[in-house]
């Protein structure tokens, strides 16, 4: 597992809400994933303020502009002491072939095995896998712990589903509100 809590602590200590999300939040809810970052999400109005408390930590940096499909307002990837890699992103969106997705900021506070921690919603994260290539193993992990314990934001699936979505997003995405 990550060494990830020291980065966690610099945001809480300077009061920077922030929300885990990617393979560290597959983790962090049990699914048997290995990460290999962790990525942090903030509001926009706050990524100033995040980034500056992360740089200030970090023995390197990476500002990463939007491109391709990639329409992310922010992101950086930083490089800590113990080469944990940390990408602090805002207004995380994937263009897709109608449309974009953009990852609403939520905070769900949930207990894990390593703490209470503030969690991104799983179905979003979902939704980004169907649109990012090389996620299928992860989307069927998601599925299968969906169908176990339930949806915890349907919404976000309903509206994804409004977006003209791949179609077979859209089919797995009706799927799993049928279904669960």
């Amino acid at each position: 597992m990550l060494h990830f809590k020291a980065v966690l602590n610099v945001l809480e200590a300077n009061d920077i809400p922030y929300t885990i999300g990617g393979s560290l939040l597959l983790s962090l809810k049990g699914l048997p994933v290995i990460p290999s970052d962790v990525d942090i999400l903030v509001e926009s109005k706050i990524f100033a303020s995040a980034h500056e408390v992360i740089r200030s930590y970090a023995t390197a940096f990476e500002d990463k502009p939007a491109q391709g499909r990639f329409l992310t307002e922010a992101c950086t990837t930083f490089t800590l002491a113990d080469r944990l890699q940390v990408d602090l992103m805002t207004g995380f969106a994937i263009a897709h072939e109608a449309d974009r997705f953009e990852m609403r900021f939520t905070i769900e506070k949930a207990e894990t095995h390593a703490g209470l921690l503030p969690l991104s919603s799983m179905e979003a994260w979902y939704v980004m896998y169907w649109l990012l290539p090389g996620k299928e193993a992860k989307r069927a992990l998601m599925e299968d712990y969906f169908l176990k314990g339930g949806l915890a934001d349907r919404e976000c699936l309903k509206q994804a589903l409004m977006l003209g979505l791949p179609a077979e997003a859209s089919h797995a995405i009706k799927d799993l509100l049928t279904n669960t």
